[in-house]
């Protein structure tokens, strides 16, 4: 047996649940370990009790006793292994010795690790019971009974809006001068975004009824209807998926996470920075905020694991706060940031175009960009500073990476998978080939080589939000399918003469148009819709137009409803729901929804400076 002072990693190697198992296979085990003291006669587990860890001690320093009080000679020093066969309750009690002083692996690491390696799990009921002998077992705990149907006033009111605005809605159409076709759809929008706001149903449930109601009326074609789901998006989304999934499993994601906390400062600052700027590199390259995120998800995974962050607390927000920011501040920043601002561009005059889908875009841009990550880092700094963190121990880090060794096949192949997308997206311009290729010959690739099996393709990929998504591109098409964003301009046009060729009025203008409109319509549509309404505007006051795509396209960022983001739900549904604080999150985001207001007006004289304005 180890020596007393034998560290995390010489303990592992001697508790029987581990031996004989590669070292580079628990190297998880080893970040989550904590130290444990424990003094003579103090009951460290009691049987019945919730447990809370594996035990480990470097001696046979724990006495075990079973429940009826049988003393266990126990021939390793180890109480818990129970937990890595899904019992959740201390099979046994121990009782410590003599003072000393061991390691604790939390239970949710150990679960973690028994799910990646199921043989831990025979071998693990097989160490307890052995010690249990003829003494009652634990049963593992039962899911809890399905909840029954509670309906409460807030649902009752958000059903009854879903059924009474719907024709409310088709009536204003009608009387606006819209086709039946186009009122008809606008009813049904409505019944979509009542559910959403109210939370009636989950987030991609109501696109999905709107696409089939709209069938089974007969108001689109299915070539258009179910279009989303046929487009080269649909493939980008589940190669890009797909990517980000062989990322963490492969434990590549962990690796690299190991080494920037190895060779950054041990500072929150940089850990969150890591992520923000991660985000705003890929953003050039990659014109989709859920494809960004979809590639930082693995990293902020594995460092809130890697930091041991406790979930919930400001620390956890900050990281998740840089996380979603990383993935969407620099959307409007560039053209080939956000897939719409490229659409939009051949919307403005010839005569700019070309102009702007370069790098003037982003020079004229230069000063938000700024602002919105200076105001970023205010609001980080004020909102998730909590007690200063313990240190990170960068021996165990060396440690963990030692063991790793080099990079293990499927790790290979999933960082040449993401250098390849990358190279691809990057060198857009010069072979003009859709990504949605590469992404499918990047998910091909994986299929064929077996790193990417059947179960990791049903389990890995979040098939919930990607028809979420899918299907907001689906409704999106039948709105363009009834000329609804150019009969929307037509109605709200008229209203903005008050401009009278003042860049800061127009300003606000742009606010409410963009508010409004994102209320009812998704990003994408709602920004392009927003664009459609403002140039007329724009181009009446003699305001240029790019400002006009600039203050849409950044203004359609903001939301105060969960189902205004789609970046945000993806987010959600990835990770666990009390992994950040909602309150303080929404409170950050209130915050950058100001930010984008406050950097608006900063950037006129530099517009003014660049003969913009």
């Amino acid at each position: 047996m180890a020596s007393s002072q034998a560290g995390p990693l010489a303990i592992l190697r001697e508790t029987p649940l581990f031996r004989d198992m590669a070292p580079a296979r628990f190297v998880r085990l080893l970040g989550a370990m904590e130290p444990l003291a424990y003094r003579a006669g103090e009951v460290v587990a009691r049987a019945g009790e919730p447990a809370a860890g594996l035990l480990l001690a470097a001696q046979q320093d724990f006495q075990l006793v079973t429940p009826g009080g049988r003393e266990v000679a126990a021939p390793t020093a180890s109480c818990g292994e129970e937990i890595a066969a899904g019992i959740d309750r201390y099979a046994l009690s121990a009782v410590a010795r003599r003072d000393g002083a061991g390691w604790s692996v939390p239970a949710d690491a150990l679960r973690a690790f028994a799910r990646d390696n199921p043989e831990c799990v025979g071998r693990a009921f097989s160490e307890f019971t052995s010690r249990l002998a003829m003494e009652p077992v634990a049963r593992p705990s039962m899911p809890p009974p399905r909840r029954q149907l509670q309906v409460g006033l807030f649902e009752v009111i958000g059903w009854t809006m879903a059924v009474a605005l719907p024709p409310l809605a088709y009536l204003l159409g009608a009387y606006i001068g819209w086709t039946p076709q186009a009122a008809m759809t606008i009813a049904i929008g409505t019944a979509m975004i009542v559910l959403w706001v109210f939370a009636l149903v989950d987030e991609f449930i109501p696109p999905l009824l709107a696409i089939v109601a709209i069938l089974f009326v007969g108001l689109a074609p299915p070539a258009v209807a179910l279009a989303g789901f046929s487009s080269a998006g649909f493939v980008m989304l589940v190669g890009v998926f797909a990517l980000a999934a062989i990322i963490t499993a492969s434990g590549l994601s962990y690796r690299a996470m190991l080494w920037l906390l190895l060779k950054m400062p041990d500072r929150p600052l940089f850990h969150r920075s890591v992520l923000l700027f991660g985000g705003f590199a890929l953003s050039p390259v990659m014109p989709s905020g859920n494809n960004r995120l979809s590639l930082l998800l693995p990293l902020y995974r594995d460092m809130l694991e890697g930091l041991k962050v406790p979930p919930g607390s400001r620390a956890a927000t900050g990281l998740m706060a840089a996380t979603f920011s990383g993935a969407m501040l620099m959307s409007p920043m560039l053209a080939t940031s956000k897939s719409a601002n490229i659409v939009a561009v051949s919307l403005l005059p010839a005569q700019i175009q070309a102009e702007f889908l370069g790098l003037f875009w982003g020079l004229a841009a230069g000063v938000a960009a700024l602002g919105v990550t200076v105001l970023h880092g205010v609001l980080s700094a004020g909102l998730f500073r909590g007690p200063a963190p313990r240190s990170l121990p960068k021996e165990r880090i060396v440690e963990q990476l030692a063991l790793l060794g080099p990079l293990a096949p499927a790790e290979r192949l999933a960082s040449l998978g993401f250098l390849f997308f990358l190279a691809a997206a990057g060198t857009y311009a010069w072979h003009q080939v859709p990504m949605a290729w590469f992404a499918g010959v990047v998910l091909v690739v994986l299929l064929i080589s077996g790193q990417f099996s059947k179960q990791d393709f049903r389990r890995e990929i979040d098939w919930p939000m990607l028809f979420f998504l899918v299907g907001l591109d689906s409704i999106t098409r039948i709105m363009d399918h009834h000329g609804l964003q150019v009969a929307l301009a037509g109605a709200l046009a008229p209203w903005f003469q008050f401009v009278d060729g003042r860049l800061e009025v127009f300003v606000l203008a742009a606010l409410a148009v963009t508010l409004l409109v994102r209320l009812v319509l998704p990003l994408t549509a709602g920004m392009l819709a927003s664009f459609v309404i403002l140039l007329p505007i724009a181009e009446a006051n003699g305001i240029h137009p790019w400002i006009c795509l600039f203050l849409a396209t950044m203004f359609s960022d903001i939301w105060f409803l969960p189902y205004q983001s789609s970046v945000f739900l993806q987010f959600t549904s990835q990770v666990a729901p009390d992994s950040f604080d909602r309150r303080r999150f929404f409170l950050y985001n209130t915050g950058m929804n100001v930010a984008r207001i406050v950097v608006a007006y900063a950037s006129i004289p530099w517009w003014r400076w660049l003969g913009l304005a």
